[in-house]
């Protein structure tokens, strides 16, 4: 049982720390804008994260034109950069983002319109840490269920022989408490008693 919960929490981890969160930098229905993203580092850590810019453009109006973006960071400085025209093939740009905000500048002629989406894999750099802390978890899960178990056992153990010990030493019961059924007046006698002597 133990073994199939670690194998499945570890997946559900892999899934976990896989996943991308998209952040829309352009689209197709709306003008071209330079776009400001802040990324934050997960439990305030500065480690770098996987990130992945996927763009595509097509000519509204013209069949040639120019298209360029850039990713700038708060220190002004170029992370990455493309530049082409209509004819080039589009091709993702891969990398690592360090947590801050960042600044994406695109440029493209009039009648083309562009489609960008950055995604970021926040917990991607936290993968290893990850299974460790989930198999320790389930480690301590695991023992403190046997604990628990055995404790238990023990208790309802010692809670049944104090019960005979109990039976032992009163062997008998007493059924009924109050007046009996014979002390009890039948409906056609009164509860007056004539006085002796009388």
């Amino acid at each position: 049982m133990w073994p199939l919960a670690f194998l499945i929490i570890n997946s559900l981890w892999v899934g976990i720390s896989d996943n991308a969160a998209p952040y829309e930098i352009n689209d197709y229905e709306h003008p071209i804008e330079t776009r400001t993203v802040n990324l934050d580092g997960v439990l305030g850590q500065d480690r770098p994260m996987p990130a992945t810019f996927e763009f595509h453009f097509s000519g509204q109006t013209s069949d040639s034109g120019s298209i360029s973006w850039k990713i700038i960071d708060s220190s002004q400085q170029t992370v990455a950069e493309w530049s082409g025209t209509l004819d080039d093939k589009p091709k993702a740009w891969e990398g690592e983002l360090n947590p801050g905000n960042y600044r994406v500048e695109t440029i493209a002629d009039e009648g083309i319109l562009v489609e960008q989406i950055l995604y970021i894999q926040p917990f991607s750099s936290y993968a290893l840490e990850g299974h460790f802390a989930l198999s320790i978890l389930l480690v301590l899960v695991a023992f403190a269920e046997s604990i628990v178990r055995k404790k238990g056992k023990q208790y309802f153990s010692n809670k049944g022989s104090n019960r005979q010990q109990l039976d032992v030493k009163a062997p008998f019961k007493r059924l009924n408490t109050g007046a009996s059924d014979d002390d009890l007046l039948g409906l056609d006698e009164s509860p007056w008693r004539t006085p002796k002597g009388l």
